[in-house]
């Protein structure tokens, strides 16, 4: 192996860590949205539940980046490499 194919083989590496980390940001979220939920079913003070709803929307779309990073990140890996997913 040439040092450029050792390159492209660690580079391709850290994509994948990469989108590893965006899917790990998702799960966190996801954790964040059910706090947020359990909030709002606990209060009955409007402010905070105006806040905790700006607080939803906010987080959902931050997990909409996520998930655009790591659909890109994946994309980008398999034209890099060649390697496409198993077709059934």
């Amino acid at each position: 192996m040439d040092e450029l194919q050792t390159i492209l083989y660690d580079l391709s590496t850290k994509i994948m860590k990469n989108e590893r980390a965006e899917a790990e940001a998702v799960e966190g979220y996801n954790d964040q949205l059910k706090l947020i939920a359990l909030a709002q079913e606990k209060t009955d003070d409007a402010g905070l539940k105006e806040f905790l709803e700006k607080l939803e929307s906010a987080t959902k779309e931050k997990i909409s980046d996520e998930l655009n990073h790591g659909e890109s990140l994946y994309a980008e890996y398999v034209e890099m490499t060649g390697i496409k997913p198993a077709t059934t």
